[in-house]
């Protein structure tokens, strides 16, 4: 799974916040953070919750999910 953010100021603070919470992440590119999906993670609510929090936290910090 990858996350594409359009201001790349932002890629190693989404990594370190989602790896707070339990979520190993790896900036891949100055815009990009790569997550391993987890077998129970079939829908991604957990994510999409943490993406809220992240959501509000930096509101302007446009960030993309795309599933491979």
């Amino acid at each position: 799974m990858q996350l594409f953010l359009r201001d790349p100021t932002y890629t190693d603070r989404l990594a370190a916040f989602l790896t707070s919470v339990g979520r190993p992440a790896i900036v891949g590119a100055p815009d990009r953070v790569d997550l391993e999906e987890n077998a129970e993670d079939a829908n991604n609510l957990e994510l999409e919750l943490y993406l809220r929090v992240w959501r509000v936290l930096y509101p302007d910090a446009d960030v993309e999910l795309v599933e491979y």
